[in-house]
């Protein structure tokens, strides 16, 4: 399921509400949450005047009522036509929570969809799809459109990818059909897929084999107009291996946007970049990519080396790119490192052969490259934050940051340290790439762990972040001061 999935770890003991101010931030703190028999969990914002807390408990499905001060109002379990339901998605709207899921009935898959009010009153429900379950072997995934006004569900398959596009405002099917592209395998060579609000779909797809041929490398963006107009661009470089890929669409000068790091052939190294926006209309069915080179001492820069012998950065992974007010975009990439370790009980041959072998994982999440690209893909700026992070068995859940947007700046909130009692800092950053690093509050004697990378824009000075610890959530609210 595509809800926010945030999968469990641990939790929080804060109880009733906590309000305070710090460093002209407002900081409220819901009351403890349970989710120790949660499958999954999901945070929906901003309806209406309330903040929903959705638990997904396989058999039983629960909404938390909060107010805009985190105050807990009441819970809500809606009825199904059945007990075992398979939750698809959820979102809000301003005033609405759209709930999908489908359930088996005999040898039929029945695909719906509910409009919940801000009280989780049911206002409309309606059935999308009745197709025969033997046709569906993959679960149904789904993807919304950024001002949530279209869902796309997408079912792949070994020689399709079933499709179906739904109007919100009065959930009406737009299109339901099945995709073939010619030399595209859309279940092993699916990657991303993005649904623009006026309802076309961008579907890239990467070919995953090490024997591919020189003609089907680098990857393709399938553009999905309507069910009769399908456009299909491969993008490659001249020399270059393309190894990590973003795709988005800008919403405001209706253009595709595309970011990605290459390398000689080594996934874990990047030895140059591209980024650019470009008009979907005007592509190509075969298009190359200019790249941008790392210079000598750049590199030397982002790895505190003055060897000039090496040529690549080791260990960037990209996680975002933001579309900036012109076109260009921002590539934000962090150096991501695991290690495993042994312990001595887990020595090979202390226990024989057959005992299997147990290890502990250090979560490194360090420093940080920004680079801001015009349309064109040429460079505009490029920074070096610096931030270390370190944490052991927990899937790095408390690492990593969060990029808040408001037209004027970013701000990358991370925590300092990976431990209860830590400090929020942020990167502040303006549009020609001048920073200045800010402490945004302290969790000292508050018992909480924040999750960042899970954090949720919820207005132009307002966030809400999980803090998780021991099955329990409590919802951190932050306000800037304006």
């Amino acid at each position: 399921m595509t809800m926010k999935k945030f999968h469990l770890f641990c939790g929080l003991i804060i109880f009733g509400c906590l309000t305070h101010q710090a460093h002209s931030q407002k900081v409220t703190v819901s009351k403890e949450i349970n989710v120790r028999n949660n499958l999954a969990y999901d945070i929906l914002p901003n309806v209406g005047d309330h903040i929903i807390f959705y638990h997904d408990k396989g058999s039983e499905h629960a909404f938390e009522i909060y107010d805009q001060n985190m105050r807990f109002k009441r819970e809500v379990q809606p009825e199904f036509e059945k007990k075992m339901i398979q939750p698809i998605g959820v979102t809000s709207t301003d005033s609405t929570i759209l709930f999908y899921y489908a359930f088996r009935e005999g040898s039929e898959l029945l695909t719906k969809a509910i409009i919940f009010d801000k009280d989780i009153a049911i206002k409309d429900s309606v059935t999308l799809s009745v197709k025969d379950k033997k046709l569906l072997n993959a679960s149904t995934r789904i993807v919304f459109s950024k001002d949530k006004s279209k869902t796309l569900l997408f079912t792949p398959n070994e020689k399709f990818l079933q499709l179906q596009l739904i109007d919100n405002l009065n959930l009406k099917v737009l299109q339901d059909f099945k995709l073939i592209v010619d030399g595209v395998n859309l279940k092993t060579d699916f990657e991303k897929i993005h649904l623009t609000n006026n309802g076309e779909i961008f579907i890239m797809t990467q070919e995953k084999s090490m024997w591919k041929s020189e003609e089907n490398k680098g990857f393709k963006i399938i553009h999905i107009i309507n069910t009769t107009e399908i456009l299909v661009t491969h993008f490659k470089t001249e020399y270059d291996e393309i190894t990590q890929i973003l795709i988005d669409y800008d919403e405001k000068n209706k253009q595709i946007s595309m970011a990605g790091f290459v390398s000689d052939g080594n996934e874990a190294t990047a030895t140059g970049y591209f980024g650019f926006s470009i008009d979907p209309k005007s592509l190509p069915e075969e298009a190359e990519i200019l790249i941008n080179k790392f210079s000598s001492d750049f590199i030397s820069e982002a790895t505190g080396k003055t060897n000039k012998k090496q040529k690549q950065l080791n260990d960037y992974v990209l996680k975002n790119m933001v579309i900036r007010n012109d076109g260009g975009v921002i590539l934000i990439a962090e150096l991501t490192k695991e290690f495993m370790r042994r312990s001595q009980m887990a020595a090979p041959g202390q226990f024989g052969n057959n005992m299997p072998l147990r290890g502990f994982i250090d979560y490194y999440n360090e420093d940080l490259i920004l680079i801001a690209n015009y349309p064109d893909g040429k460079e505009h700026w490029k920074k070096i934050l610096f931030k270390k992070q370190f944490s052991q068995d927990d899937s790095g859940i408390y690492s990593s940051f969060y990029i808040f947007q408001n037209p004027s700046r970013l701000r990358i909130i991370y925590n300092d340290e990976i431990k209860n009692n830590n400090t929020v800092s942020e990167y502040v950053i303006d549009p020609i790439g001048n920073f200045e690093r800010k402490s945004v509050l302290s969790t000292d004697y508050q018992n909480l762990r924040l999750r960042f990378r899970d954090a949720i824009q919820t207005g132009p000075n307002t966030l809400i972040v999980p803090s998780e610890k021991s099955f329990k959530i409590n919802m951190v609210k932050i306000e800037y001061g304006l």
